[in-house]
């Protein structure tokens, strides 16, 4: 049957799409375009609510609160480019409907909505916007307290499932080698035993740590961060799993030729509702 061939989209997605996002909207802050900010900046708000609304645990509620308090910080006097901010929108869209809450993930997301949180105090500070940079101060209050709430307990857990010690330090090479001005602050860390079991991961999934901490490691924030390990922690959860990306496009290539060879009837779209198919009958 062509529905058993189907390619299906990892639930994980919308969650990575939506951290790749709000990493796109933090360099769009600081661009010099306000527009395009202002556009990012309305978009925020609406992906604030589907964040909590897609989140579980009780950290929720202070997502909830981030959301409501941030819908002040949303508008001001700039004129908006929402056009600008599609990507944002979209992916927040897909979240809206997301199935599950893929753990680290999701935490990797909610530390990216507090840096972007952060930026945007800081874009309305700078242009004057006192009441809007008091609601998004207020907003990043509640997003911090929802991270560590949410955090806190993964990174434990990661911690303890720590590779062996050999695998440690060869990750310390790759630091010093990928990273030398940061490595002894990334070290040091007490989220570095965290981050060896995340590299970990990572490389069973595909990654060349070396490659992928140079790769992350160029990004934003790292030289200001209190806990850099912690920060290349959740950048690199957010990478995506190379080898099951390419077993399931090796699966979609190969349900595409079975479709192909074997006659089929036409297959009724995922999302049609009942009353399209039957005008389509």
């Amino acid at each position: 049957m062509a529905d058993h061939h189907r390619y299906v989209a990892d639930p994980a997605d919308p969650w990575r799409h939506t951290t790749t996002a709000m990493h796109a909207a933090r360099t769009v802050l600081d661009s010099g375009d306000d527009a395009a900010a202002q556009g990012h900046l309305a978009a925020l708000g609406d992906a604030l609510y589907n964040i909590a609304s897609a989140t579980t645990g009780r950290h929720r509620a202070e997502l909830r609160a981030a959301a409501m308090a941030f819908n002040r910080a949303r508008r001001s006097a700039t004129r908006a480019d929402h056009q600008a901010a599609t990507a944002l929108r979209k992916a927040a869209k897909e979240l809206a409907y997301a199935s599950s809450e893929p753990g680290g993930l999701a935490i990797a997301l909610l530390f990216a909505t507090v840096h972007l949180a952060r930026a945007a105090a800081k874009w309305h500070a700078q242009r004057g916007h006192e009441q809007q940079a008091a609601a998004a101060e207020e907003a990043l209050r509640h997003l911090q307290a929802g991270y560590q709430q949410a955090a806190t307990p993964v990174l434990a857990d990661l911690a303890r499932r720590a590779p062996r010690a050999a695998t440690a330090r060869r990750f310390e090479q790759d630091v010093r080698a990928a990273l030398p001005d940061h490595a002894d602050r990334i070290l040091a860390d007490p989220a570095w035993t965290a981050l060896t079991t995340t590299l970990a991961h990572a490389e069973t999934a595909g990654h060349n740590p070396r490659r992928l901490l140079a790769e992350v490691g160029t990004q934003r924030e790292l030289d200001s961060a209190v806990h850099p390990a912690e920060v290349l922690n959740w950048r690199i959860t957010a990478q995506p799993n190379r080898r099951t990306q390419a077993a399931r496009m090796r699966s979609a290539t190969s349900g595409t030729s079975a479709m192909s060879a074997t006659p089929h009837p036409p297959a009724t779209p995922v999302a049609m509702r009942p009353e399209e198919r039957s005008r389509h009958r």
